[in-house]
C-alpha cells in the first residue's frame, strides 16, 4: 500500500468562533513504503497550535475532498501515533508517524483511497480531552490533547487516569444560559438553600473525569501526611477526608492562610500550588456555577446527569446505575435491623468508596457527579443562591462555610446527591467524606 493525499486541514475552523484566529495548517502528505509498514505524515502550520490527527478512507479513489464518502477510521487506530500530534506545537513543518498495522490491523486500503486530516487548534480553544502527567517523572508543560474520547491512549477508563495521570473533559459552557438550582419537580429539595436563578458562564473549561484519588494525591502533596479513609485498595479510590484548606490555602496543616482565599491564587505549597508547579497549568477546585452545570451535563431540574429521572426515594434506582451512596454499597446494615453504619477503614471497594469511575457516567463522560465523596468548590457558602440571573456567579465576598457537591459513600437519602443538593463545611474541616475534582481553563498558552 502507499499512499499520498494533499489536504488543506479544515475541520477546526468552524469551531473557532469567538477564539483567537485558528492556525492554518497547510502541505498535508501522508505516505507509506510498499516495503514497509511505517506511515509517515507531514504537515506545515503557521503558528502556534495544538495538532491533532485523523485519517479517512473513501470507497472511491483520489476523491474529492468534499465527497461525502470520506469516513474517519475511528480514533482507536490513531491511538499509536507520535511524533508532532497530540500536543502544542511551534510553527513550521512538522512529521507524525504512525504503525497501523499495530492498531488497525488487517486493514488494506488501496493508492488514493486514505488521507490525513490534520486539525489546529488555537490555543484558547484547545480539544475536548486532556491528559496531564503527575507521576514523579512528571514535567511542566508536557500535556496531551485529543479530540474525542476515542482517541485518547488506552481509553478514558484506562487506570493510568486513575493514578499518574489527570484526564481532563472540556466543558462547552461559554454563554450557555441555565437554570441552576431545584424547583419543586424535585419534592425532596432544600427550598430554603436550593432556589433557581438563570446563570450563563463566559468561559469554556476543562474539569476532572475522575475524583482526585489517592494516589494523585500522594503524588502532589509530597510534603502532606494526609493519607485516604479507606485503606484497601487505596490507589484508584477517592481521596477523601481532605479539608478546602489542604486542598488550596495551606502547606500540610488545617490552619487558615487568607492571603491565599479565592480569587487569589492557591498557597504554592498547597496541593492546588503544588500541582501548577508541576503542570504548569492553573489548576483549581471548580466554582459552584461550574460544578453543577458539569454535573447536570445539559440535563435540567427532575433528573441525574445521565439523563434518567430522580425518583425521590430512600433508595434510586437510576441513581444505583450513578454512584455510591450509603443504601448503594456505601454502609453496612447494622446487623439485622434496618440502620446502617460505616463500613471498617479496611472494607473492599464494594463498601465505603468505590474506585473511580465503578459506576456510569454522566451524559458529558464525568463519573461520580453523584456519590462517592462531597466534592469541595470554590465558593463561600450562603444559604440563598438568590433568584436573580447572574454571569460567573462567585458566591459571598467572604463567609464561614465553603460549598461542598455531589453527596457521598454515607448520605443517607440519594436526593442530597442531585446536582442542585447542596452542602457545606468549614474550611479546616475534613470529617465526614469530602474529596475534590479539579478544573482549569482551555488555554495552553
Amino acid at each position: 500500500m502507499k499512499t499520498r493525499q494533499i489536504l488543506a486541514a479544515v475541520a477546526a475552523s468552524a469551531a473557532a468562533a469567538a477564539f483567537a484566529t485558528v492556525p492554518t495548517v497547510s502541505s498535508v502528505t501522508m505516505e507509506q513504503p510498499s516495503s514497509g509498514r511505517l506511515v509517515t505524515i507531514t504537515y506545515n502550520v503557521d503558528a502556534e497550535a495544538v495538532i491533532t490527527l485523523d485519517v479517512q478512507t473513501n470507497a472511491t479513489a483520489n476523491a474529492a475532498a468534499d465527497d461525502p464518502g470520506w469516513a474517519s477510521i475511528g480514533g482507536q487506530a490513531l491511538q499509536n501515533a507520535v511524533g508532532d500530534v497530540w500536543k502544542k506545537v511551534a510553527s513550521g513543518d512538522h512529521t507524525i508517524t504512525w504503525r497501523p498495522d499495530l492498531s488497525w490491523p488487517d486493514h488494506k486500503v488501496a493508492d488514493g483511497c486514505a488521507r490525513a486530516v490534520v486539525t489546529a487548534w488555537a490555543l484558547d480553544n484547545t480539544p475536548d480531552y486532556m491528559a496531564v502527567d503527575v507521576s514523579a517523572a512528571a514535567q511542566p508543560d508536557t500535556q496531551t490533547y485529543y479530540p474525542a474520547a476515542d482517541f485518547v491512549p488506552g481509553g478514558v477508563t484506562n487506570g493510568l487516569y486513575k493514578t499518574t495521570k489527570l484526564l481532563m473533559r472540556k466543558i462547552m459552557a461559554k454563554d450557555v444560559e441555565w437554570t441552576m438550582g431545584s424547583t419543586t419537580l424535585e419534592t425532596q429539595r432544600d427550598a430554603a438553600s436550593e432556589g433557581t436563578h438563570q446563570v450563563t458562564l463566559t468561559n469554556n473549561y476543562y474539569i476532572g473525569v475522575y475524583e482526585i484519588t489517592q494516589s494523585q494525591w500522594s503524588l502532589v502533596a509530597t510534603n502532606s501526611s494526609q493519607k485516604g479513609y479507606f485503606t484497601t485498595e487505596p490507589a484508584m479510590r477517592p481521596m477523601e477526608q481532605v479539608c478546602y484548606n489542604e486542598i488550596r490555602n495551606a502547606a500540610n496543616t488545617t490552619t487558615a492562610n487568607t492571603s491565599y482565599n479565592w480569587p487569589n491564587d492557591p498557597n504554592p505549597s498547597s496541593f492546588l500550588g503544588l500541582l501548577r508547579s508541576k503542570t504548569g497549568l492553573d489548576f483549581d477546585l471548580p466554582s459552584e456555577a461550574q460544578w453543577e452545570f458539569a454535573a447536570r451535563a445539559g440535563n435540567g431540574v427532575g433528573y441525574w446527569g445521565d439523563g434518567s429521572a430522580i425518583l425521590n426515594a430512600d433508595t434510586d434506582a437510576n441513581l444505583n446505575l450513578l454512584g455510591r451512596y450509603e443504601r448503594n454499597g456505601g454502609r453496612v446494615l447494622n446487623g439485622t435491623g434496618t440502620t446502617y453504619a460505616d463500613p471498617a477503614t479496611s472494607c473492599g471497594v464494594t463498601n465505603g468508596t468505590a474506585i473511580v469511575g465503578s459506576y456510569a457516567p454522566n451524559a458529558w463522560g464525568l463519573y461520580d457527579t453523584a456519590g462517592n465523596v462531597w466534592e469541595w468548590c470554590l465558593d463561600w457558602y450562603h444559604s440563598d443562591l438568590g433568584s436573580a440571573a447572574a454571569t460567573d456567579p462567585a458566591g459571598p465576598a467572604s463567609g464561614s462555610s465553603r460549598v461542598m457537591r455531589g453527596g457521598g459513600w454515607n448520605s443517607a437519602d440519594p436526593l442530597v446527591g442531585r446536582s442542585a443538593g447542596r452542602n457545606f463545611a468549614t474550611p479546616n474541616d475534613a470529617s465526614g467524606d469530602p474529596g475534590f475534582r479539579i478544573m482549569c481553563l482551555p488555554n495552553a498558552q
